[in-house]
């Protein structure tokens, strides 16, 4: 009886596409020095007199 019985094979699968790499994430606290590097910088054009 196993005479009959038909072999399947697995259908071979394409392994998945690797996604594009990611730039890592910037911590939270980047930002804050930015903002307070821009609010110094700012202040210091004032200070000199730039802007009026």
């Amino acid at each position: 009886m196993s005479d009959n019985v038909v072999q399947f094979r697995r259908i071979e699968k394409k392994p998945d596409p690797k996604p594009p790499k990611q730039r890592p994430e910037l911590p939270g606290w980047i930002w804050f020095v930015a903002l307070v590097a821009i609010a110094v910088a700012i202040y210091l054009v004032q200070q000199a007199g730039v802007l009026g």
